[in-house]
């Protein structure tokens, strides 16, 4: 996989910014409905090259950024670490009027900085909780689709073993194995996911040894929850059946390619832009945008030609009964239960550390 090296991209170029209104009162931030133009920042956890997470940011902020012509998009990739509360200061400093905090590592640079400025936005992407008045909180419904893709691992396993590289036990990745294992669980009550950790979000050598050693303790069908494609990369190797997940990846790995769960920031990403240029954003409920299905921001892609005909159908309409919520993966849960989850599905072999 060839990676691109991008240390800060300005993806549209523009002289004026809006001055947001609410110096003195950060709950009213944003309450400006002028229509100038807007300077918004997008900071990566990773490298864009990684065809995931970061990969998958960095589209979605370039296509909403086309979309809204008022936009100027400036990107920094590798943003998560110690330096990040001063590159957040230095884009407020220079006027950035949103700043997308993509990762839940950016957690302690928000509540450090995003008091000092009060007129400027932080969204927080993967986030569990309002840090700041002027600080929200944005994330998909990845696990609806990763449902979806139990559903066709389950039909399609002949070990009854499935395979999942999981990079770290919080409760977004928790939410996505356990649905994974309900969609197993709803076609093939046999089969069992097993589960070993990375340890680091992006790890292309670690995920690689992680993979390697479920396949060779037979399972036949692979998917993870990782920044890189190592996973695709070793069932390509390894001849066995592989789901993606964060990003279309099927092309690396033909051979073996099923289907897999993919991000898609674009819709959710320009809600949000929308609502700061329009001065809406502090109506938003608790400053919070939580997307799946329905609203574009997650989908299943495309099936491959080794996924049989009648299991697509099926498929498909599971997809349609979540999207009208006729179906819910996890019924009885509130979004506040769901952020808290920390328990593997009956069908989950594996250990989750002590929380």
């Amino acid at each position: 996989m060839k990676c691109v090296s991008i240390t800060e991209a300005v993806i549209f170029c523009a002289v004026l910014f809006v001055g947001l209104a609410g110096a003195d009162n950060a709950a009213t931030v944003n309450d400006s409905s002028a229509k100038s133009e807007l300077n918004v920042t997008l900071l990566d956890f990773g490298p864009v090259g990684d065809h995931g997470w970061t990969y998958e940011a960095h589209m979605g902020a370039s296509k909403m950024a086309r979309k809204l012509s008022y936009v100027n998009l400036s990107e920094k990739e590798n943003a998560a670490g110690p330096n990040a509360p001063q590159l957040l200061r230095e884009y407020a400093e220079n006027g950035a009027k949103l700043i997308f905090c993509h990762s839940s590592e950016f957690r302690n640079a928000i509540q450090e900085v995003a008091p000092e400025y009060p007129n400027v936005v932080f969204m927080w992407g993967g986030g569990t909780e309002k840090l700041a008045p002027n600080a929200g909180v944005y994330y998909e419904r990845i696990y609806e689709a990763q449902y979806l893709a139990g559903i066709v691992a389950g039909n399609m396993t002949k070990t009854d073993k499935i395979a999942f590289v999981a990079a770290l036990p919080t409760s977004q990745v928790i939410i996505g194995i356990n649905a994974f294992a309900k969609g197993v669980a709803s076609s093939n009550p046999n089969a069992t996911v097993y589960v070993e950790w990375i340890g680091g979000w992006y790890d292309p050598e670690k995920e690689r040894a992680v993979a390697l050693s479920l396949i060779n303790k037979g399972c036949d069908i692979i998917t993870h929850w990782s920044d890189s494609d190592a996973t695709g990369q070793i069932a390509d190797e390894m001849g066995t059946y592989f789901i993606s997940f964060g990003s279309d990846v099927g092309r690396f790995s033909p051979r073996v390619y099923l289907t897999g769960a993919i991000w898609n920031w674009e819709p959710i990403m320009t809600d949000i832009v929308e609502s700061v240029h329009n001065g809406t954003w502090s109506a938003h409920p608790s400053q919070e945008w939580w997307y799946g299905l329905a609203e574009g921001g997650v989908r299943l892609a495309p099936f491959s030609k080794l996924v049989p005909g009648n299991i697509r159908s099926f498929v498909d309409k599971m997809q349609e009964e979540i999207v009208q919520k006729e179906l819910a993966i996890f019924p009885g849960m509130s979004d506040e239960e769901l952020k808290t989850m920390y328990y593997l599905e009956p069908n989950v072999a594996g250990e989750l550390p002590k929380a």
